[in-house]
């Protein structure tokens, strides 16, 4: 299967205003979006819309509407012009009916399997999501923010994003662009574990909660940076679709 456990760690390094640093051990699931009926006739503790111990919900991406998530890829896709028919998403997944990905990405491949993309799908702690293709198979993209994700930070930004394509290691990074300056930048770097039953049980041993821990370690965060007096930006409305929106 092309469909894998990663694990490894995530860094985040902020420059501005005021310096703040962390590094955390993070496991992922990378889902050929093909392969979920198989995955889940092979692990127990694993299912597709319905409760578990975890679970993948086509529901908590994209619109939300319950809509199988390669179809809702690929028509994602199709209205911005790129062309797909494999997916590959890297993500966390329901654990005990909890989860809160503040990043999923979608590594999109074309009918010779050459990449035509990959979609960023955002996502913030007040239930907003918003996705974007970065269309093309360079690996590296530019786009400007479009949802309020950080409190510690206004809309007027862009993103530089640099990846791999999923091997027996797999990085991502984001660079967070003020002008000339790059205030903030994210690295995540994995590696692959075969996913079976006994790889998934050690999973949820070695990194119990994943989810909770990402939501509590983000709060956390928040607090030390209003320790350091970062300045506070109050949050703009948001359109479905479109991102936030500036005042």
């Amino acid at each position: 299967m092309k469909s894998a456990l990663y694990e490894g760690s995530l860094m985040h390094s902020r420059r501005e205003p005021r310096r703040n640093s962390f590094r955390y051990r993070v496991s992922y699931f990378l889902l050929d979006l093909d392969e979920l009926p198989q995955i889940e006739r092979r692990l127990a503790l694993l299912s597709r819309n319905r409760r578990n111990v975890v679970s993948f919900r086509d529901r908590d991406y994209l619109d939300g509407d319950g809509t199988p998530l390669k179809e809702a890829v690929v028509r994602f896709c199709a209205e911005r012009g790129a062309v797909v028919d494999r997916v590959l998403t890297l993500t966390q997944l329901r654990v005990l009916g909890y989860v809160f990905n503040p990043v999923t990405f979608h590594w999109c491949y074309g009918p010779k399997g050459r990449l035509a993309g990959i979609v960023a799908e955002l996502a913030n702690t007040f239930g907003e999501r918003l996705p974007e293709l970065l269309k093309g198979p360079s690996l590296h993209y530019e786009h400007a923010k479009r949802l309020h994700v950080s409190p510690f930070f206004g809309l007027d930004l862009d993103y530089e994003y640099a990846f791999s394509e999923p091997g027996d290691e797999l990085w991502a990074r984001i660079h967070v662009r003020e002008g000339a300056t790059r205030p903030l930048t994210a690295v995540l770097h994995l590696e692959r574990r075969e996913l079976t039953n006994a790889s998934l049980a050690r999973m949820l041993v070695r990194y119990p909660l994943m989810p909770l821990q990402v939501t509590a370690l983000i709060h956390w965060q928040a607090l030390r940076l209003i320790a350091k007096r970062v300045p506070f930006h109050r949050k703009p409305p948001f359109v479905p679709g479109e991102g936030s929106v500036r005042r």
